[in-house]
């Protein structure tokens, strides 16, 4: 009796090419630190700020993520007329602004998906892949509650971890910079720290990762 032909290695597939449109460098740098550990499920590619206006520069992408509503003139009708004359990839929004009318606008105007910039790598990696299936986002876990904080601080605390000032942290939040450092103030308080770097630790003692 012939023995079968051996079977071919299976192929592990390719990794999503995820390109990060309109972001800041920090934001931008965070996010390929972030995803590294995740490298054989998606790399990231940083477009150009033009790549609304020219198709080319997404040829190969997988997937885009931007944030229409980060802060600056005619960012947000920008990033929203491109989505509705339908972008030619799927396009996961990743912002700061989780309230229910920006969300809204966003879908509306034809993203493919949302997922707040609070998530954690895992949970975004997950969110890339459902949208790029075509999949619904799955609903995906809130910011952190760190213990004796609130639902604010706690965000704030993201923040700060991630190394952003108080005036990119107010941008971000849609608050003033004298409520973030009010908030700072409170984080402090409630940890028993002085200075960033020791709420940073905090916040890993108590399990974030970032």
């Amino acid at each position: 009796m012939t023995a079968p032909p051996p079977r071919a290695p299976r192929r592990r597939p390719r990794p999503l090419r995820v390109g990060v449109l309109a972001e800041s460098e920090l934001v931008a740098a965070g996010l390929v630190g972030m995803l590294t550990p995740y490298r054989h499920r998606v790399v990231v590619d940083l477009l150009p700020e033009d790549a609304v206006d020219r198709p080319d520069a997404l040829a190969g992408v997988d997937l885009v993520l931007c944030d229409p509503f980060t802060p600056g003139p005619g960012h947000e009708a920008r990033l929203l007329a491109w989505l509705a004359r339908g972008a030619g990839v799927p396009v996961l929004v990743h912002t700061w602004q989780t309230h229910a009318s920006a969300v809204e606008r966003a879908l509306d105007a034809g993203a493919d998906g949302w997922v707040a910039k609070t998530a954690p790598a895992a949970e975004l990696v997950v969110a890339v892949e459902a949208v790029h299936r075509g999949d619904a986002v799955p609903a995906l876990a809130g910011p952190p509650a760190f213990p004796g904080l609130s639902g604010r601080e706690s965000e704030v605390l993201v923040l700060l971890c991630r190394g952003l000032s108080n005036s990119e942290i107010a941008a971000a939040l849609f608050v003033s910079v004298n409520s973030v450092k009010t908030y700072v103030r409170q984080v402090y308080a409630k940890t028993g720290v002085s200075r960033r770097t020791q709420a940073v630790a905090w916040a890993h003692r108590q399990g974030w990762t970032g």
